[in-house]
């Protein structure tokens, strides 16, 4: 989701350092890291509740079929060439 880098996590964490202290660092990480699974699972269950709703499976079949079909309909057309 994000692209962060080395650099910008050890910002984070040389400033997470100096505002929260070394004491209670590791726990605001487990924090915000339960949080954010939460968010990402929260997110992901909303993606899959959209994609059931809309039918993507159909359409995914429906685009993959109507592909092999021109594809097909192409080779034919080169081998009446022929």
């Amino acid at each position: 989701m994000f692209q962060i880098g080395f650099l910008e996590i050890a910002v984070i964490l040389i400033l997470g350092l100096i505002i929260v202290g070394p004491a209670r660092l590791p726990e605001l990480i487990k924090t915000w890291l339960k949080f954010y699974k939460k968010i990402q699972k929260q997110i992901s269950n909303f993606q899959k509740d959209i994609e059931t709703e809309i039918g993507t499976d159909e359409i995914k079949k429906d685009v993959f079929n109507e592909m092999r079909m021109e594809e097909l309909d192409l080779s034919g057309e080169s081998n009446k060439d022929e």
